[in-house]
């Protein structure tokens, strides 16, 4: 609860505690956004979602509505993230976000781009004026990214999927994702 002032309504919070708030409200699913894009990179991944928080808190006061700014620290990781084949423990690594060796396969046959388009859609659930934000694209051409993206994903999937795959939650999302690309 705010305190009040009578003379000037709800006073603002502390200066000191609006970056923190926003630290804690995105630091752990812009991490698992990272560390999915860069292919389970844990030192890349920390980097680039330090730094896509810190430029956030820089800018806080623009970034109010927390779906906005989700995909706007989305976007800013996506521009920093360098591609680069997966890390060789990424398997390990992204098996701890619910993936098996098919989704890795799947995500790493992908873009930088089409990577962000797909995570920020199929997994976060982020809607389109979002996923445009993240992958700097809209309309048709993100339409057409996002349907070349689930397609390569799919045929990535279905080469290194392990029989009876995974039960992870995420596993189960993308492999919904791969089905209805197939079908």
């Amino acid at each position: 609860m705010l305190a009040t002032d009578s003379r000037d309504g709800p006073s603002a919070p502390p200066p000191d505690l609006v970056p923190a708030a926003f630290r804690d409200l995105h630091a752990r699913r812009l991490h698992g956004f990272a560390l999915m894009l860069t292919l389970g990179d844990r030192a890349q991944a920390g980097r680039l979602a330090a730094a896509a928080l810190a430029a956030g808190v820089a800018r806080v006061d623009e970034l109010r509505h927390p779906e906005r700014a989700a995909a706007w620290l989305r976007a800013h990781v996506t521009r920093a993230a360098r591609t680069r084949a997966a890390a060789r423990d990424g398997v390990a690594i992204l098996a701890e976000l619910g993936t098996d060796a098919g989704v890795v396969a799947g995500l790493a046959a992908l873009g930088r781009i089409e990577r962000a388009a797909l995570i920020s859609t199929a997994i976060e659930r982020l809607d389109g004026r979002d996923a445009a934000t993240v992958a700097g694209r809209d309309g048709q051409a993100l339409d057409r990214l996002l349907e070349r993206a689930r397609l390569r994903y799919a045929d990535a999937y279905a080469a290194a999927a392990p029989p009876g795959g995974a039960d992870g939650p995420l596993a189960e999302r993308l492999r919904a994702i791969a089905t209805r690309a197939m079908s």
